[in-house]
C-alpha cells in the first residue's frame, strides 16, 4: 500500500548519532535510517544536519511500494522497499528526546514528556478485577507521537530529588500495596520537602487520583504529599447522579458540571462534555484554588481542583475510574453486546482520552509539543 512519511526539520548537532543508535539498537529498520539521512542531507527538502521526525496518521512512519517521502519544500523521494510500521515506543527515551522537532525553531529539539505513574492500580471498574488500568500508559507511549513517555511504579519508591528530577508529570495513583485494602503508604519528612521543592522549584506537575477503597486512610498518603498546596480530599463518598442509559451501560455516572469561566482552569475541559465517575471522594479546595468541575448535592461537591504552586503546578481529582479500560475503548464491558446500550456505551459517550490530554497538558505548560494522535480517539490538540 502506497504511504507517505513527513518530515518536520529541525536543527540538532547530534542528529547522526540519534540515527546511528537508533539502527544499532534495532529500533529503526536500515531503510528508515536512509531515509532520515537523506532527509538530513538536504534529498528531501531539509537542510543539512537538521533532524527529521516522522509521522503518519497515526504517528507511526510508513511506507510501501510506490509511496512518497514528502517534505515541506515539496521535495519526494519514491519509496521502493516496504518499510514496516515504527511506533514511539520502539524508540528508546534518548533517541526520542533527539528526534522530536519542536516549534522553537532553528537549534531546537523537543525532549519527550516524562510521565511517571506511582502506585497500585485499581481493582474496580466496570468489570471487577478485570478492567485493567494501563490504558493511559498504552495510549500515552503508542499515540503521542514520541512527545511523551510514561514509566510506571507499582512498588513504594524514595521520593528522593533526583528521582523526582527525572519527570514532567507524576500522576499519583493508589499509593499503598493493595488499591483496596491497603496497608497505605506514608512518606518521611525529607521526601514530602523534595516532593513540595520538584513542584513548586523545579515546575514539576502532579495529577492525584483517589477513590481505590473504601477505607479513608488511602487519603493520607496523597494529601501529605499535596498539603503544601492547600488541597486535601476529604474522607467521604460522592457519586455523580445516575444518568440512564449511560450510567447502566458504562457502571460509572457522568460528570456534566464544568466550571468554564475560569481562565486559569478553563482548558481542562475543552472539548470534554462526560467523564464517568463511581464512587469517589470530594475535595477541599484552597482560597487561591480553582475548582474545574462539581456534582450536584445537596451539597455541591468538587471533583476537578487545580492551583497553581510556584512555579508548578498542582491538579487533583476526586475518583480512578478514568483509569480503567473500559472507560476508554470499552474493552471488557460486561455490556458492550447489549443492544440496549449501542451508542451509549464509555466509548460513545464519554471523552476520557480528551480529559487525560487536558490534564497533563495544564499540568505542565512546558510541554509544548506535547500532542496525540489516535485515529480511534481524536484528541482536540490545544
Amino acid at each position: 500500500m502506497s504511504g507517505h512519511i513527513s518530515f518536520a526539520c529541525h536543527y540538532s548537532p547530534d542528529h547522526h548519532d540519534a540515527r546511528a543508535r537508533a539502527v544499532a539498537h534495532g529500533f529503526l529498520p536500515a531503510a528508515v535510517f536512509a531515509l532520515l539521512a537523506l532527509a538530513g542531507n538536504g534529498l528531501a527538502g531539509c537542510a543539512k544536519g537538521e533532524v527529521a521526525s516522522a509521522g503518519g496518521a497515526n504517528g507511526s512512519a510508513r511506507g510501501g511500494a510506490g509511496g512518497q517521502v514528502t517534505s515541506g519544500a515539496g521535495g519526494t523521494i519514491q519509496i521502493i522497499d516496504t518499510l514496516p510500521t515504527i511506533t514511539p515506543s520502539s524508540i528508546d527515551a534518548e533517541v526520542t528526546r533527539q528526534m522530536v522537532g519542536c516549534d522553537g525553531g532553528d537549534g531546537c529539539t523537543c525532549p519527550p514528556l516524562n510521565v511517571a505513574v506511582l502506585g497500585k492500580p485499581g481493582k474496580w471498574g466496570a468489570n471487577p478485577n478485570g478492567d485493567p488500568d494501563t490504558a493511559l500508559q498504552d495510549w500515552l507511549n503508542s499515540s503521542s507521537a514520541g512527545t511523551a513517555r510514561v514509566d510506571n511504579f507499582t512498588n513504594r519508591v524514595t521520593l528522593t530529588s533526583d528521582f523526582l528530577a527525572t519527570y514532567d508529570v507524576i500522576i499519583l495513583a493508589s499509593l499503598s500495596d493493595d488499591s483496596n485494602v491497603g496497608p497505605f503508604w506514608t512518606f518521611d519528612p525529607s521526601e514530602v520537602a523534595a516532593f513540595q521543592d520538584w513542584v513548586t522549584n523545579k515546575g514539576g506537575g502532579v495529577i492525584t487520583l483517589t477513590g481505590y477503597s473504601g477505607n479513608g486512610q488511602e487519603i493520607n498518603a496523597p494529601n501529605q504529599l499535596i498539603a503544601f498546596s492547600g488541597i486535601s480530599y476529604n474522607n467521604d463518598g460522592i457519586g455523580a447522579p445516575y444518568s440512564w442509559p449511560v450510567s447502566g451501560c458504562a457502571g460509572s455516572n457522568p460528570i456534566s458540571d464544568w466550571v468554564k469561566t475560569d481562565p486559569v482552569i478553563a482548558n481542562l475541559s475543552n472539548n470534554v462534555t462526560w467523564i464517568g465517575l463511581a464512587n469517589g471522594r470530594s475535595i477541599n479546595a484552597p482560597a487561591d484554588g480553582h475548582v474545574a468541575a462539581t456534582v450536584p448535592g445537596p451539597p455541591i461537591a468538587n471533583v476537578l481542583v487545580g492551583k497553581l504552586a510556584g512555579n508548578g503546578r498542582v491538579l487533583v481529582y476526586a475518583d480512578e475510574w478514568i483509569t480503567y479500560t473500559t472507560q476508554w475503548n470499552g474493552v471488557g464491558n460486561p455490556e458492550t453486546n447489549d443492544p440496549a446500550c449501542a451508542g451509549f456505551l464509555p466509548q460513545d459517550v464519554y471523552q476520557t482520552a480528551q480529559f487525560w490530554y487536558n490534564m497533563i497538558k495544564w499540568s505542565q505548560p512546558s510541554g509544548s509539543c506535547f500532542k496525540i494522535v489516535d485515529e480511534q480517539q481524536p484528541v482536540v490538540i490545544w
